[in-house]
């Protein structure tokens, strides 16, 4: 196989072949071995990623660029009874047949999988990535130094990344599909006396990188880490901050996924029903403004659109792939993703838990800052937590409240929901889920 690469602005070069010229290349492979094979349930899955990180030193004053480009092809085969796949990085032409060839040697009786849905009318494969712009990132990094950092606060990483991102899927029956996007993200980690807390920040679709939400998360993070301290008052109501509780909400995501309901019959079965309280509502809208991750197809080629997974405490949907929507007799709603060169599985893409302003409560523990953890899901279907904030009496802070460890089952954890805020954030450190303030009745630990 050929050394991949280069390929870049839709042109050939002495490292690969363009971006256009692969699709031709697997819409040609994939003629071909259909007429070979008498078949057209034949898919191929082209990705090419190019991504520019900038990380800062901050007390130095010193920046260190890396660059870097892949491209991937997948291929799916259906062959009567049998299924294979294959998986490999390409440069030129004859890699992606070589892929296409993999795939159809791999086919195993008896491993036959659901063939995803046809492909709808829509945009035809870009014919190259977006336009090189990571010289932007130098400019983001002099306004992120500016006005994204508190003084004072001691920072050991700060990073900014530009990614850009091309896809095309295309099928044997002539269906192809694809679409280029740009995302561009800022990650900060500051040291406090009782953790590390990291937050980050992302452009919005077509918008530019604010640093403001981010310095101000930073700022009262370390406000409620540093000083005095003591535990949680018993008896008080738990108001978790976006910032806290947004890995709960990931979590949430988690437990959302038509594989995860396919494994757990007690929670396939509760579709429909009302397991939470009519206060909780949850969605996952591609073209939400204030997400980070815009998608107008997932990686099986279907179209992404706004989902309302809980309504009022009803459960509504899962998030489903070809596969998970098969065998939970669902349909597919655009929410297949790879992740690498792994079969598509279920994956939400702007999931936020719906604002409702409602008052949060006069006294109350409030947690606003999450100390960083090697993980948040210490085992399947629950959340842990470490956060510190104030205990706040008639409305106002009165103490801090030192980091607490929160371990929290998902489904029980939001059965305990007593209020939702109106300030709804979106964090790319927590899948990219969006959430407002959430009011729990939680007991205190220990």
């Amino acid at each position: 196989m050929r050394t991949p690469g280069g390929g870049r602005d839709g042109a050939e070069t002495e490292q690969g072949a363009s971006l256009a010229a692969l699709a031709e290349a697997g819409r040609d492979a994939l003629a071909d071995t259909a007429r070979a094979l008498g078949v057209d349930s034949l898919e191929l899955h082209l990705s090419a990623t190019r991504r520019v990180s900038r990380e800062l030193d901050v007390h130095a004053g010193t920046a260190v660029t890396t660059r870097g480009e892949s491209r991937t092809a997948c291929a799916r085969v259906w062959l009567g009874d049998s299924f294979g796949a294959a998986a490999a990085p390409v440069g030129g032409r004859e890699d992606v047949r070589d892929v296409l060839a993999a795939a159809v040697r791999s086919a195993a009786s008896g491993a036959r999988g659901p063939v995803p849905p046809a492909l709808e009318p829509g945009p035809d494969v870009p014919p190259a990535l977006p336009e090189d712009t990571s010289s932007r990132l130098e400019a983001l990094s002099e306004r992120l130094l500016r006005t994204g950092l508190p003084p004072g606060v001691v920072v050991q990483a700060a990073v900014l990344t530009q990614t850009a991102t091309w896809r095309a899927v295309l099928r044997a029956d002539g269906g192809c599909r694809g679409e280029a996007g740009r995302a561009e993200e800022a990650f900060v980690r500051c040291e406090t006396a009782r953790g590390a807390v990291v937050d980050a920040v992302a452009a919005p679709p077509g918008g530019e990188v604010d640093f403001a939400p981010l310095r101000a998360r930073l700022e009262e993070a370390v406000a409620a880490l540093e000083g005095p301290a003591g535990p949680p008052s018993p008896g008080l109501p738990w108001v978790l901050r976006p910032a806290v509780a947004a890995p709960l909400v990931a979590g949430l995501a988690w437990l959302l996924r038509g594989d995860v309901a396919a494994s757990t019959p007690a929670l396939a079965r509760a579709a429909g029903k009302k397991p939470f309280p009519s206060l909780l509502s949850v969605e996952d809208d591609p073209r939400q403004p204030l997400g980070t991750r815009p998608r107008t197809l997932d990686d099986e080629g279907q179209p992404t659109r706004g989902l309302k997974l809980i309504s009022e405490g009803r459960l509504a949907a899962f998030l489903h792939s070809a596969e998970t929507a098969a065998r939970l007799g669902a349909e597919p709603h655009g929410r297949g993703f790879r992740e690498g060169t792994a079969p598509p599985a279920p994956s939400p893409l702007n999931l936020f838990v719906v604002p409702r302003a409602d008052a949060l409560p006069a006294d109350c523990t409030e947690l606003v800052a999450r100390v960083e953890t090697f993980t948040t899901m210490s085992r399947p279907g629950v959340v842990l937590l470490i956060a510190g904030g104030w205990e706040v009496r008639g409305g106002r802070r009165v103490r801090r409240i030192a980091p607490v460890e929160l371990e929290l089952p998902v489904m029980e954890t939001f059965r305990a929901l007593r209020g939702v805020g109106s300030d709804l954030t979106f964090f790319p450190t927590a899948d990219g889920v969006g959430t407002p303030s959430l009011v729990l009745a939680l007991t205190p630990p220990g």
